[in-house]
């Protein structure tokens, strides 16, 4: 079953191509789907196609009926609501009926919009789940195989044949000539054309250049909105609007060109035709870094890919190519050659065919047998470790998980990256966010900074928040697994630290006794259930023995992953300006001794000593926030952005922690990482961790002199010994050292299972 042409798309083209081929050995029954004839009839409604589809929901039966063992070759929907509930229609009423199910997914982003709310999960798990094989066009970071729970799978571009065109000679002192082919619309990055083409024309290189855009528009609106952007941006000269070509004619266009221009950011983009016909007819491409277009790529020496809604990028490019068109006289051959290697239909057809095989062979995996495609064989082999990760329980600024949250953030975009992990989360509206590079977010539609409303989602979140098919695990990155655990296994915790049962012995009035019994209690529950145990810190890890030993509790394996910092991504700075002021991350929390610190800075300005400003960030308790307003020396701040953040760490001359208790001291990282030392308490795991560069800068709790000692030491340091510092702590604790430790755990977890 699938749309062949009208409309012409990719989708139409390729299924034309299945169309038209005698399948050998095969009996096969050919069902068009006609729900549109022109592009702007897609993803519509309209009456005819209800008619349609009851069309073709009774032809498909009685075919099946007559064939109960036949393979059901199915294209599902694009990621919109009218053509997912027409396939849920469809397939419900049919597919029940066929021997065996292949799905092509040619549209990317259905997994997404399925998993976008319960009801769309739901009815997608009804229609397209536990298929026999699934064919995807694109290589997608939320793969419909993982999101669906298929049987077997395999990465399937399409093909396109394409004739022998002769090329013309480039010629010195004429224009080069970009091509563009397909629909016309703002998804295809129609209006960065004429942007870019402005920006050469104020770069006073409009001679240089013809742009010519070939295709058919998709509205009548959007053609009006782009004729007056030409218009506005005067470049009548530049720009060619040829209308839509085919047969010769589109061939002739592709012949005449010297490059083609592709700047996509379609939301349902897999791998274009038009990129295939480009390679064919021998040029050299530019196009966008989006959707399966990198994969579709990978290897390509004539393809360049840059971000989405880049004109400037796009135009340098395009004067770059300018510069060397007379010199790259083997770019057409080493175009064709991509082009014969991965995107001949005969390719295609293979693929299809050993689909359809491997449907009737029960048992038969395709997911690591591909054939001769060696980028399929490379996504492939990975064959990773599907983690779902719970963080509607982190409510950074509500319930005090900064520092958890962004280690969770950066954790799970290293695992993900790593390509060992897909990585499913399960986040509620309020929570902290999934990184924008994991495999599959599920929000739930409620927020969690209440703590009655947290407290239940906790414990009740894996009767609804667990949607995906296929998980080999479960992973708490807070450390405390929901008393409904049995539905999360096996399931893996990182447990920070054991502050709450240190404040309760130091600080019995913080909390309310109800809390401090249900925290304890949670944590026992944890360390009985939980599978496997991470930490953060050796320290961290001794905490935790003690509790065991504390409450009868066995011990266990605990593994020490440490932690990655946000900021790795900035580059260490090298004389970055100081002013004259420290900052602390004031808390109100007892164990962090902000008050303390207060008194102590208070009492050493009225003695007359010599301090910078104390900029106090966050939180200031107030039984002290008398002796801030009348100190001269002492900065109240709320809290601060990211960004406000990074720079007052820049300017810093020092951090200072005197916190009697720490599971790991993320600050203290994120503070040498942005070139500005730390004064820490000794015997903490903050002394453990900066330990892997330096030991200036601690000091004891006993009296205020140390910490001044401290402090004196710390800004003594030159800028190259912090940055050196700096260095040696990022390569200690990089997320990708971090990601690996944590990979051993899940894996072996996997294997054990």
């Amino acid at each position: 079953m699938g749309q062949t042409p009208p409309p012409w798309h990719g989708q139409a083209v390729a299924t034309q191509i299945l169309f038209e081929h005698d399948w050998p050995g095969f009996d096969v029954q050919r069902l068009r789907m006609e729900f549109s004839e022109e592009m702007l009839e897609v993803g519509r409604f309209q009456w005819k196609k209800i008619r349609h589809l009851f069309h073709l929901i009774r032809e498909a039966r009685r075919i099946l009926k007559r064939t109960p063992e036949c393979i059901l070759f199915y294209p599902p929907a694009s990621a919109k609501w009218i053509p997912f509930l027409r396939d849920v229609a469809f397939l419900l009423c049919v597919r029940h009926l066929a021997g065996s199910t292949v799905f092509i997914f040619h549209a990317s982003g259905l997994p997404v919009f399925v998993q976008s709310g319960w009801i769309r999960s739901w009815l997608g798990r009804l229609a397209y789940g536990g298929v026999d094989v699934a064919l995807e066009v694109a290589q997608e970071s939320v793969a419909p195989h993982d999101v669906f729970g298929a049987k077997s799978w395999q990465w399937c571009p399409c093909a396109i044949q394409m004739p022998e065109l002769p090329r013309k000679a480039p010629v010195e002192g004429e224009p080069l000539t970009v091509l563009y082919v397909g629909s016309l619309q703002e998804g295809k990055g129609l209006l960065e054309i004429l942007r870019t083409a402005a920006i050469l024309k104020q770069q006073g290189r409009a001679a240089d250049f013809r742009f010519r855009i070939v295709g058919k528009w998709f509205s009548r609106e959007f053609e009006a909105d782009a004729r007056h952007l030409q218009d506005e941006l005067e470049l009548g000269g530049m720009v060619e609007f040829t209308g839509q070509l085919t047969g010769d004619e589109k061939w002739r266009a592709y012949a005449e060109a010297d490059v083609f221009f592709f700047p996509t950011h379609y939301a349902a983009e897999a791998t274009p035709i038009v990129l295939m016909e480009a390679l064919g007819a021998g040029l050299p491409i530019v196009s966008t870094i989006w959707a399966g277009i990198p994969a579709m790529l990978d290897g390509c020496k004539t393809a360049r890919l840059l971000p989405v809604r880049s004109p400037d990028q796009y135009a340098a490019a395009f004067i770059d190519q300018f510069s060397r068109r007379l010199e790259n006289c083997g770019i057409e051959e080493v175009s064709r050659a991509f082009y014969r290697e991965r995107f001949l239909p005969e390719r295609f057809i293979e693929r299809v065919e050993k689909a359809f095989v491997a449907a009737l062979t029960p048992g038969m995996s395709l997911e690591c047998d591909l054939g001769n495609d060696g980028a399929s064989r490379n996504q492939a082999a990975i064959c990773p470790v599907r983690v779902q990760a719970y963080l509607a329980d982190q409510n950074p600024g509500y319930d005090r998980s900064f520092g958890i949250s962004r280690m969770s953030h950066v954790v799970l975009g290293a695992l993900q990256a790593g390509g060992q992990i897909k990585v499913n989360a399960v986040i509620s509206k309020t929570s902290q966010q999934a990184p924008a590079s994991v495999d599959a977010v599920r929000v739930l539609p409620w927020g969690t900074r209440g703590k009655w409303v947290r407290l239940l989602t906790d414990h009740l979140h894996p009767l609804f928040g667990s949607h995906h098919p296929v998980v080999d695990l479960h992973y708490f990155p807070k450390g405390y697994l929901p008393l409904l655990d049995g539905f999360c296994k096996p399931s893996v915790v990182t447990i920070h630290d054991t502050i709450i049962q240190y404040d309760e012995d130091h600080y019995p009035k913080w909390r309310r006794a109800w809390e401090y019994r249900y925290w304890a209690m949670m944590l026992k529950h944890t360390l009985h259930k939980a599978d496997r145990i991470m930490t953060v810190s050796e320290s961290s890890k001794q905490q935790i023995h003690g509790f065991m030993d504390r409450h009868g509790i066995p011990r266990q394996e605990i593994v020490v992953t440490y932690e990655p910092c946000l900021y790795e991504q900035i580059p260490q700075p090298e004389t970055p300006e100081k002013e004259d002021y420290v900052i602390h991350l004031a808390s109100c929390e007892p164990h962090k001794r902000t008050a303390h610190l207060i008194r102590w800075w208070h009492e050493a300005e009225l003695q007359g000593r010599t301090l910078p400003a104390l900029h106090l960030i966050g939180s200031t308790p107030p039984e002290v926030m008398s002796l801030v307003a009348s100190s001269q020396r002492i900065l109240k701040r709320p809290f601060l952005e990211d960004t406000a953040l990074q720079a007052a760490y820049l300017g810093a001359r020092a951090l200072i922690l005197p916190s009697e208790i720490e599971g790991f001291g993320l600050p203290a990282l994120e503070a040498y990482f942005l070139g500005t030392p730390v004064c820490f308490v000794r015997g903490t795991s903050v002394e453990e961790v900066l330990g892997a560069a330096t030991s200036k800068g601690g000091f004891d709790l006993s009296h205020s002199t140390s910490l001044f000692a401290a402090l004196d030491e710390v800004m003594l340091m030159s800028a190259q010994e912090i940055r050196h510092c700096g260095l040696q702590l990022r390569a200690t604790y990089a997320a990708e050292r971090v990601a690996e430790k944590m990979v051993a755990v899940f894996e072996e977890l996997r294997t054990r299972r």
